[in-house]
């Protein structure tokens, strides 16, 4: 009987069911989140993310300056030479002539006052920058053009409290070979202040090139299927060649903002003037006067900076923190 019934079941038509088969879903490609996931992410206040962003541009500046820093110091050495020192040839001769006369640690001199500005400097930059773009950011989570020119500018007019006295100290210690605290005591406050207008010139030009490219780059390059070494990977780049381009561009800037801190302290002229004396006493190649050094110190010390502040940035979205990278 049982055998009967098959057979006939067997040649009924098939009736079609409202079965559903569940198909599995494919993994989410790393470093993207579900929407359930999105609407767990946790929101940090306006203080959380200025103190987050402050950190974490604090600790990329001090590991890029760390790692560059010999750079840096040949560079100012090429540009303004000391009194009856002959003129340098190059990174590499800097490096020597320095070493046989004061050792390896003479190419650190003022290493000390460049990591006690580079913190609140490098902090400063990295984090209104990230605040005001975040700011403008759209709907889309996209940012114009404007609003990254307009966060670079703001990133630039906050640092120069900072960076204008970290940068004059730096460079008289790295001139002289004195300590810091000599320096600080013979410019007093105001003179930690010398060069002001110099520095902004300088940092607005440079920000104005790093910072909407480094931008762009990372949104050409990184992609959402890219796993999270891939996207460091990607923001170093990004970083490094912001870098170049923005220490290029801004070197005649930095040129004339060394000749005017590094001056006496009874000379007093204009930054229009300085240029005019340079270009008329040196020519005009005098203002490219340590481009190399500058780019080669720049170009990784930016890209690293932006790799470390991205990772700390990707370490709290793996904590569960909504925070655009």
């Amino acid at each position: 009987k049982l055998q009967f019934l098959y057979l006939i079941g067997a040649e009924r038509p098939v009736t079609h069911t409202h079965t559903h088969t569940h198909t599995p879903r494919a993994p989410p490609p790393p470093g993207t989140h579900t929407m359930s996931e999105a609407k767990e992410l946790k929101k940090l206040s306006f203080v959380e993310q200025l103190a987050t962003k402050l950190t974490a541009g604090s600790i990329a500046g001090v590991v890029g300056v760390s790692v560059c820093y010999p750079v840096d110091f040949a560079k100012t050495r090429l540009q303004k030479p000391m009194p009856g020192e002959r003129k340098y040839t190059g990174i590499l001769d800097v490096l020597k002539s320095v070493r046989a006369t004061q050792g390896v640690g003479g190419w650190y001199s003022g290493l000390r006052p460049n990591l006690t500005g580079i913190i609140p400097e490098k902090g400063l930059k990295l984090a209104v920058f990230d605040i005001v773009r975040d700011y403008l950011r759209a709907a889309d989570g996209k940012v114009t053009r404007q609003g990254e020119v307009t966060a670079a500018l703001s990133a630039a007019v906050a640092q120069v409290v900072v960076t204008t006295p970290m940068e004059i100290v730096k460079i008289r210690c790295q001139l002289t070979g004195r300590s810091m605290v000599d320096v600080v005591k013979e410019l007093g406050l105001k003179g930690c202040y010398r060069g002001y207008c110099s520095t902004l010139l300088r940092d607005v030009t440079f920000n104005l090139c790093f910072f909407p490219l480094q931008a762009y780059l990372k949104d050409v390059l990184i992609q959402p299927h890219h796993s999270d070494t891939q996207k460091l990977f990607y923001s170093f780049l990004g970083g490094i060649s912001g870098g170049v381009l923005a220490a290029a561009a801004s070197t005649p800037c930095d040129v004339i903002k060394t000749r005017l801190q590094a001056a006496d302290g009874a000379s007093r002229t204009s930054i229009m003037k300085m240029a005019s004396t340079i270009v008329k006493e040196e020519g005009a190649g005098a203002l490219l006067l340590g481009l190399g050094p500058r780019v080669a110190a720049i170009a990784p010390l930016f890209g690293i900076a932006i790799c470390v502040f991205d990772m700390q940035k990707r370490m709290l979205m793996s904590y569960g923190y909504d925070v655009p990278v």
